[in-house]
């Protein structure tokens, strides 16, 4: 769902097989031939993981409708790593015919001091929500809404509070006592988004996360057990790489490539960003490079070249040292990133013509910046 709790990095965790077995969840493997190979996200490992997914398939074989629902937290603009997972959700919605549910957390950055007021959120959500739509979601088929303004998340928020303990939630999250009261509530917030196309729309949902954030798909669960509510899937996705090697995060931009970076910073970006390439072209073209740990292979493999053979050969080459990093590699991402975002605003001035559409509430444009306006 959305970006706080981020005490554990389970990107760079090893045990991966202890932590699913723990918490009951599969590996989506025993599952893939039902669901097919099309999409590079299943075909590369991406998706890895799953609860229940399998149980989503068949109710959707009894044509069942289903909900697939993921939150944005309003505190930046996008960046690639955000906009992989709604391209996943993208697909999922076109594939299984789902209802994608958008709920836009101002509440959370909020209580969590990510933004100083809900005004400054409640401008990003927009900003985001024009972003994600631009994908290709169309109207009808989406639900969204800034969650301060949704009372009936609070509501339903205020009824699942009697079915947790401070206690429990504290160990959850590893809270120490000195954080505010809403960071402590912001889980049955959480919980009423999970569930609430279930409880009002009678739809099963599908929850697209990290594997750090599991957390919270647990708590819901253990509300659904509770109020005898269809318990929702998730599906665990691989982060993308952070460019300097660490974790990708919206508040450390040098790690992240933003929808709205200029040209200049995304060259300056790439350029400086870590690879898997040796110390001088002569030892990368004698020993290699190391694809594995390389951020722009990473970019390649997980989102840009979606061609097999194309990356396969890509692959090869950098391992026989036939690629260098910032002659051949880190050029070509650049560019694929610059037509991408291209593509991206082209693609933003229908959605902002309809934004109003794909809310439940009222919304008010005039809080945009003008570059909006010439969109």
């Amino acid at each position: 769902m959305n970006d706080n709790f981020e005490n554990q990095d389970f990107e760079k965790r090893t045990d991966y097989d202890r932590i699913l077995n723990k918490f009951g969840i599969s590996k989506i493997d025993e599952i893939l031939p039902r669901i097919g190979k099309e999409n590079i996200f299943f075909r590369r490992g991406v998706v890895f993981a799953h609860r229940d997914f399998d149980k989503v398939i068949e109710g959707i074989e009894q044509f069942r409708d289903y909900a697939i629902i993921s939150g944005r937290g309003p505190s930046n603009d996008l960046h690639y790593g955000h906009f992989m997972l709604f391209e996943l959700i993208r697909f999922m919605q076109e594939k299984y015919s789902f209802k994608f549910f958008l709920p836009l957390s101002d509440d959370e950055k909020y209580v969590f001091r990510k933004v100083e007021n809900l005004n400054i959120a409640y401008k990003l959500a927009l900003e985001n929500a024009i972003d994600i739509f631009a994908l290709g979601f169309k109207p009808d088929n989406v639900r969204s809404y800034v969650s301060s303004m949704a009372p009936r998340i609070h509501y339903l928020a205020l009824n699942f509070s009697i079915n947790k303990t401070y206690n429990s939630i504290k160990a959850a999250f590893g809270l120490n006592g000195e954080e505010n009261t809403g960071v402590g509530y912001y889980s049955c917030i959480q919980a009423a988004h999970i569930l609430h196309p279930t409880i009002d729309y009678n739809m099963p949902v599908v929850v697209p996360v990290g594997l750090d954030q599991d957390v919270f798909i647990r708590l819901t669960r253990d509300i659904a057990k509770k109020r005898e509510l269809t318990l929702p899937a998730s599906l665990y996705i691989r982060f993308l790489k952070g460019l300097t090697g660490k974790p990708m995060s919206s508040s450390v931009p040098e790690t992240c490539i933003f929808l709205k970076d200029s040209e200049k910073m995304i060259k300056r970006k790439i350029i400086n960003a870590f690879t898997g390439g040796r110390s001088t072209i002569k030892e990368q073209r004698r020993f290699g490079g190391n694809p594995i740990i390389c951020t722009i292979c990473d970019f390649f493999e997980k989102f840009f070249v979606k061609e097999d053979k194309k990356m396969d050969e890509i692959l090869r080459k950098c391992i026989n040292g036939e690629l260098i990093c910032g002659i051949d590699c880190k050029p070509l991402l650049t560019e694929m990133i610059l037509t991408h975002q291209k593509q991206h605003s082209n693609r933003k001035k229908e959605t902002i013509k309809n934004l109003d559409k794909y809310f439940d509430h009222e919304i008010d444009l005039s809080v945009l910046d003008k570059e909006y306006d010439a969109i």
